[in-house]
């Protein structure tokens, strides 16, 4: 989706991930497959998505290459 602003892009990441896990604690999620489940083609703006999620403490990165929400991104989700 070409033009979302990262914060755009965080909030649907953070959705899409309580989705997948459905909602479970410490569920880490590849980052790849969020990107393909959202169709995240520009990788700038899904890095800076991704800090600012993790800045605001909804998200967890490891490595750069999987994802796990936090108590304050599965609240973030459910929004």
């Amino acid at each position: 989706m070409a033009g979302q602003r990262p914060d755009q892009i965080a909030r649907r990441v953070v959705r899409d991930i309580m989705i997948y896990t459905r909602g479970i604690k410490m569920r880490w999620v590849p980052l790849e497959t969020v990107a393909r489940r959202l169709e995240l083609n520009d990788t700038g703006a899904t890095q800076a998505a991704l800090m600012l999620a993790e800045t605001a403490g909804w998200l967890t990165v490891k490595d750069g290459e999987s994802l796990c929400l936090t108590d304050a991104g599965r609240q973030i989700a459910t929004r």
